[in-house]
C-alpha cells in the first residue's frame, strides 16, 4: 500500500498545482489568539481584542483581585485541526488533524493582558501523560535522541522579556514540572516595568523545542496607561506609556491586531504494532516514508496525512522525533508546512482603507526567520481577493509570485515603533528602500516582537509576506536554511474594504495624525511625536558605560557537531558559567562561528552599541555612521546580504538578536535589582536543547563570601554570659 500511496504522490507532483483530485480549501478568517474565560474581567481591553466567533475557548480561566491576576494554564494535548491549504490534502476540507502539546488545547496559548505593577499567578497544570518514552534512562532508539534532549511530557514556563525575578516560583527556567503535576508560579511585574509585546513559552531544557514547535507559546501583553509628564530635577525621566497616544482625535484607542507567528511542525507517522526501535520513526511523505535512513529525494519531500487504511496506520500531525521533524537547518524550508498566524494557515482579515492600527508580531517559531513584508496585490488578480492560492508551498509560488511582486511600488511601509517589546526612541520606517540591493523586509528572527502602525491608503487587496531570502542568506555550512524561505510565503490575505482613501505620503499622514489626536502635549513633545521622535515613551535611552577596568564579557556560539556549545562547553545545569553583580553593567561580545545564531538573555534586556564585521582588507570595522546610520559601502560590499537587517538596531534595546557569520555584536546590559540564577542561549530552539546554553548568576557583592549568598564564613559576636540573676522569667539555660 505504501508504495501505492508514493505513486500517487509522484503523479500529483507531477501534474503540478493545477491539479484538482481534491477540492481547494475555503478561506479562513483571521482569528486573534483565544482569550481565556474572564479575560475581560482582567483589564480594559479598549482595542477590542476578542476571539472570533466559533473560536477556541482554552481550558483554563482568569481572574483579577486587586492587583493579583489568576491564571489557570492547562497543559494538555490539544486535539484540533489545522487548515492546509494544498488541495491534494487527502483530509477532508483540507483539515488536518493533530494531535500537540498546547497551552489550554487550542491552536495557540491564549492571549494574557496585564499591567505594571500586577502580580500575575500562574497555575501551570501538566496534565501530559507520566507514560513518557524520552524520558527513560534508554529511550527507545528510534528517537535517535541527542544528549540532553528528551523527557518531552516535562515542562516549565517562561515570559520572555518581562523583567522579574528568576529565582524561586517566578520566571524561574531550572524547573521541572513534571507530568500530571500542578505548580504555582508568582510573578512579580514591578510598577515601572514597560508597557509593550512580550510572550510566554514551554522552556524545559531538552523539551524546549518540541514542545513550542507544537504550539506551547502565546502572547502577554503589558497594557499601559500612565500619560508623558514633563521632567523635574527629582524625575528626569518620568514613566510614559505610548499606548496612551495611540488613539483617534476621539480618545479611541487604535485598533490592535495579535500576530503570534507559529512553525508548527506536525508530521503523521506510521507506527506499525511493536515495530523495533519504537514509535514515531516513520513520517508520510509524498515520495514515501521518511525515517533516519532516507535517501535525500524522500528527506526533501513535502509531508502528507493521509487516510489510514488496513495495514497502514496514520497517526494524528504530531511533534515527536527531535532529530527528523527539528533538527536540521533545511527542514522547515522542505516539510510544506506553512507558517500560521495565531494557528491559522493563510487566513483573512479584512479592515477599512485609512485606518491606522497596530499590528503586534511575536515570532514563537524554533528555527526560520520570517522576513515581514506588507504588498499590494496585482489588481488583475483574483487569487488574492478570493483568499484562492492553493497548493504546498512550492505550488504556490509561481502564483504568488505573480499576485505579490514585492517592489518599490508595491511595499507598504511599516511604521515601527517597538522592539521586544520596548518602545523605540525614534520611530523607524521599513520602506521601499532597496538596502543592500533588496527591498527592506521587517526582519524577524524566533523571539522576536515587532510593534508596528500600519495603514492602507486605499481599497483593494493586500499581501502579507514572508518574502523570500536572498539565496546568499540561506548559507549554512552550504547546506542551507535558517535565514528565511527560499520562496516566498503568504502568511495573510488582507482585504481592504471602504474607509477613506489616503493620499500622499503615508508616514506624513501617520504623524499628522497622531499630532491631531494628542492636543494636550507640550508643544515640543507633539510636535516631536508627528517627526517619529518617541523619546518621552522610550523606557531607556542609552546606558552608561560599565565601570572603569570592567571586563568585557564574551559568547561565542558554535557547533561542533555533535557538540553544540557556548564558548566551547555545552550546557551542564549544574555550572555557573557566569557570576555577575546586580546593579552594575558590562559588554558583552557576542560571536557565532559556523552558522547564525541567536543570542537571548533572560531577565534584562541589552542595548545594541556596535554591530562589527571584517572588510576585504581584513580590518575590523563598525556597519554604522556615527548618527547610526548603515554605512552604505559595507551594506552593498556584503555579498551575503547579511548586514541589513541590522540597519536600525544602533543603540536599540532588545533581548533577542540574530549574531551573524563574519558579524560581532557588542551590547550592553545592566543587571537591574534581581538577584538569582538564570540562563542564556541560542534562540533557535533546537540548538539550545542541543547544549547552546549557559547559566548566569547575578549576586549581591562579588567580592563577599559565596558572592553575598548564604552563610559563608559568617561568625556570631560572642556574648556575655548571663548571670542567672539577670535572665529573663521563664528562660531556660
Amino acid at each position: 500500500m505504501m508504495k501505492s500511496f508514493a505513486r500517487i504522490g509522484l503523479v500529483i507532483a507531477a501534474l503540478g498545482p493545477s491539479v484538482q483530485a481534491f477540492a481547494a480549501p475555503a478561506p479562513r478568517a483571521f482569528e486573534p489568539p483565544p482569550t481565556l474565560p474572564g479575560q475581560g474581567d482582567v483589564v480594559r481591553l479598549e482595542a477590542a481584542i476578542a476571539p472570533a466567533v466559533g473560536g477556541c475557548r482554552p481550558q483554563g480561566s482568569i481572574s483579577r483581585s486587586g492587583a493579583i491576576v489568576s491564571v489557570v494554564l492547562n497543559f494538555v494535548r490539544g486535539h484540533f485541526f489545522i487548515n492546509n491549504p494544498d488541495p491534494t490534502d487527502p483530509q477532508p476540507g483540507g483539515l488536518d488533524p493533530v494531535e500537540l502539546r498546547s497551552y489550554g488545547g487550542c491552536k495557540s496559548g491564549p492571549a494574557i493582558f496585564v499591567k505594571p505593577g500586577d502580580t500575575l499567578r500562574v497555575d501551570l497544570i501538566n496534565q501530559l501523560a507520566k507514560d513518557d518514552p524520552s524520558c527513560l534512562p534508554n529511550p527507545p532508539s528510534g528517537l535517535g535522541l541527542p544528549d540532553l534532549v528528551g523527557c518531552f511530557n516535562t515542562t516549565n514556563l517562561h515570559t520572555h522579556g518581562l523583567h522579574v525575578s528568576p529565582a524561586g516560583n517566578s520566571d524561574n527556567v531550572l524547573l521541572n514540572i513534571a507530568p500530571q503535576t500542578k505548580f504555582p508560579y508568582e510573578i512579580n511585574i514591578p510598577n515601572d516595568h514597560p508597557a509593550g509585546t512580550f510572550w510566554y513559552h514551554a522552556h524545559r531544557h531538552g523539551s524546549t523545542a518540541v514542545q513550542v514547535a507544537s504550539g506551547a507559546s502565546g502572547v502577554l501583553v503589558v497594557k499601559g496607561e500612565r500619560p508623558y509628564t514633563p521632567p523635574t530635577p527629582q524625575n528626569p525621566k518620568p514613566i510614559a506609556d505610548i499606548d496612551t497616544v495611540l488613539h483617534d482625535d476621539n480618545g479611541t484607542p487604535l485598533k490592535e491586531q495579535l500576530f503570534l507567528f507559529q512553525q508548527i511542525a506536525y508530521a503523521c507517522f506510521q507506527n506499525q504494532p511493536n515495530q523495533p526501535g519504537g514509535p514515531w520513526q516513520q513520517i508520510y511523505t509524498t515520495q514515501g516514508l521518511y525515517n533516519a535512513n532516507s535517501p535525500n529525494n524522500i528527506a526533501n519531500a513535502p509531508w502528507t496525512c493521509p487516510l489510514a487504511t488496513p495495514g497502514n496506520p496514520v497517526s494524528p500531525g504530531v511533534v515527536e522525533n527531535f532529530g527528523l521533524q527539528l533538527d536540521s537547518a533545511t527542514i522547515w524550508d522542505t516539510n510544506g508546512r506553512f507558517t500560521s498566524v495565531n494557528g491559522i494557515v493563510q487566513p483573512t482579515l479584512t479592515l477599512p482603507a485609512g485606518e491606522i492600527q497596530r499590528w503586534r508580531f511575536v515570532h514563537s517559531g524554533i528555527h526560520d526567520t520570517v522576513n515581514v513584508q506588507l504588498v499590494r496585490a496585482t489588481p488583475t488578480t483574483t487569487l488574492i481577493a478570493n483568499s484562492a492560492l492553493s497548493g504546498n508551498r512550492l505550488q504556490q509560488k509561481a502564483d504568488l509570485l505573480a499576485a505579490c511582486n514585492a517592489s518599490p511600488g508595491t511595499l507598504i511601509p511599516q511604521f515601527e515603533i517597538a522592539n521586544d517589546g520596548l518602545t523605540r526612541t525614534k520611530l523607524r520606517t521599513i520602506h521601499a528602500s532597496q538596502v543592500g540591493g533588496v527591498l527592506e523586509s521587517n526582519y524577524m528572527q524566533p523571539g522576536y516582537r515587532s510593534d508596528v502602525l500600519v495603514v492602507f491608503p486605499s481599497d483593494g487587496d493586500y499581501c502579507l509576506l514572508n518574502q523570500a531570502a536572498p539565496p546568499a542568506e540561506r548559507v549554512s555550512n552550504g547546506n542551507g536554511g535558517g535565514q528565511g524561505p527560499s520562496t516566498p510565503q503568504l502568511l495573510a490575505y488582507i482585504h481592504v474594504r471602504g474607509g477613506q482613501p489616503v493620499t500622499g505620503d503615508l508616514e506624513a499622514y501617520v504623524g499628522k495624525a497622531l499630532y491631531d489626536a494628542n492636543p494636550t502635549l507640550p508643544d515640543p513633545v507633539r510636535t516631536g511625536l508627528r517627526d517619529g521622535d518617541l523619546r518621552p515613551w522610550a523606557p531607556f535611552e542609552n546606558l552608561a558605560p560599565p565601570a572603569a577596568g570592567s571586563q568585557q564579557q564574551q559568547a561565542a556560539f558554535a557547533i561542533n557537531f555533535p557538540a553544540f556549545t557556548v564558548n566551547n562547553k555545552s550546557y551542564d545545569p549544574d555550572v555557573v558559567n557566569f557570576t555577575r553583580e546586580v546593579n552594575t553593567t558590562d559588554d558583552w561580545l557576542l560571536s557565532a562561528q559556523g552558522e547564525p545564531h541567536i543570542f537571548h538573555i533572560h531577565v534584562n534586556p541589552f542595548q545594541v552599541i556596535d554591530v562589527i564585521t571584517t572588510n576585504a582588507n581584513g580590518q575590523q570595522i563598525s556597519i554604522y555612521n556615527p548618527d547610526g546610520t548603515c554605512k552604505p559601502d559595507i551594506v552593498y560590499a556584503d555579498k551575503q546580504q547579511l548586514a541589513n537587517q541590522y540597519c536600525g538596531m544602533w543603540h536599540t534595546f532588545r533581548d533577542t538578536i540574530i549574531v551573524e557569520n563574519n558579524y560581532q555584536i557588542r551590547v550592553r546590559t545592566r543587571y537591574d535589582r534581581y538577584i538569582g540564577e538564570y540562563v542564556l542561549h541560542c534562540h533557535i530552539l533546537d540548538h539550545e536543547d542541543a547544549g547552546m546554553m549557559a547559566n548566569i548568576a547575578i549576586v549581591p557583592d562579588l567580592n563577599a563570601p559565596g558572592g553575598g549568598l548564604g552563610m559563608a564564613g559568617m561568625r556570631h559576636a560572642k556574648q556575655p554570659t548571663a548571670t542567672p540573676a539577670s535572665m529573663p522569667a521563664g528562660h531556660k539555660h
